[in-house]
C-alpha cells in the first residue's frame, strides 16, 4: 500500500497481502519473485518485485514490476542495490533485457536513465495499453 500511496494510486489496489503471499510464495509456480532489503530485526526497508516475461523476438526477459524504498531509507543506495540485483538477473537471461515502467512525474526516471535505461516512449514511440476489469466485463457482456 505504501507504493500505491507514493504513486497516488491507492484507489487502484484491489488485492491484499494474503493474495500476494499466495501468488508469490504459497505455490509451486510463483507469479513473481521479490527481493527485499531489510534491517537485521526483519524490518523491510524496500523491495523489488519482478517476473519473467517473454519476447517473440528475444526470448525470456525480466519485467521489474515494483521497486520501492520507504521514504526514511531513500538516498542511501538501497534502491540502486535492489535495482542492480534485478538487473544482474536480467543480464543472465537469454535476452539480457529488463523492462519496467516509471510514472512521468517520478524523479526516479533520471536515476534509471543515469544507469543506461532508455525511455521507450520517447525513443521508440511505444504506447502502453490496458484493459481493466470494467473494460473486459464490457467487452464480454
Amino acid at each position: 500500500m505504501a507504493l500505491a500511496e507514493f504513486e497516488h494510486l491507492e484507489d487502484q489496489v484491489k488485492i491484499d497481502a494474503s493474495v500476494l503471499e499466495k501468488d508469490g510464495f504459497d505455490t509451486e509456480s510463483p507469479a513473481f519473485t521479490c527481493l527485499v532489503a531489510e534491517i537485521s530485526d526483519g524490518h523491510i526497508m524496500g523491495y523489488a518485485l519482478y517476473y519473467t516475461s517473454y519476447s517473440t523476438w528475444l526470448g525470456k526477459s525480466i519485467f521489474l514490476e515494483d521497486l520501492y524504498v520507504q521514504a526514511a531509507y531513500r538516498g542511501n543506495g538501497i534502491g540502486k542495490q535492489l535495482f542492480m540485483a534485478v538487473a544482474k538477473i536480467a543480464h543472465e537471461t537469454q535476452s539480457k533485457r529488463m523492462d519496467f515502467h516509471c510514472l512521468s512525474w517520478n524523479p526516479a526516471a533520471r536515476f534509471y536513465e543515469a544507469l543506461g535505461a532508455v525511455n521507450l516512449t520517447k525513443a521508440e514511440k511505444w504506447n502502453m495499453f490496458r484493459l481493466d476489469s470494467a473494460s473486459l466485463d464490457k467487452l464480454f457482456s
